[in-house]
């Protein structure tokens, strides 16, 4: 009777997190460690209670719980609009693909991230 062929299977863990990986981001961007503190857990907690649905599924007429706070403009790792916001609450999945694409959109292009959002300056 054949036996059924060999399967090649990785070394590693697919579902493991990249310590490697996660080191030298952290290390490039020092900033991503202030998601780990209580004064940002409490500025999140803050906002998803205040807006409990996803600004961008609304914009859809979707109504979807949010569960990420995020920055309505990429702070950069400037302190005062990482903690200051303005922020805007959103599902993971419109933060993790929508949002993330039109910040490297508009980062390349210069501007504000979300047009529906009025620019503080302008008001438009």
């Amino acid at each position: 009777m054949p036996s059924s062929p060999k399967t090649a299977r990785p070394s590693f863990r697919c579902d493991a997190p990249d310590n490697d990986y996660e080191q030298r981001r952290r290390k490039r961007a020092p900033w991503r460690a202030w998601y780990g503190t209580a004064r940002w857990r409490r500025i999140r907690a803050n906002q998803l209670a205040t807006e409990p649905l996803c600004a961008m599924c609304l914009r859809e007429d979707i109504v979807t719980t949010a569960t990420v706070c995020d920055h309505i403009d990429p702070h950069r790792g400037n302190p005062e609009r990482f903690w200051n916001g303005p922020f805007q609450s959103l599902c993971k999945p419109h933060h993790d693909s929508a949002k993330q694409q039109a910040e490297n959109r508009v980062s390349r292009q210069g501007g504000r991230v979300n047009p529906a959002t009025p620019s503080p300056a302008t008001g438009s």
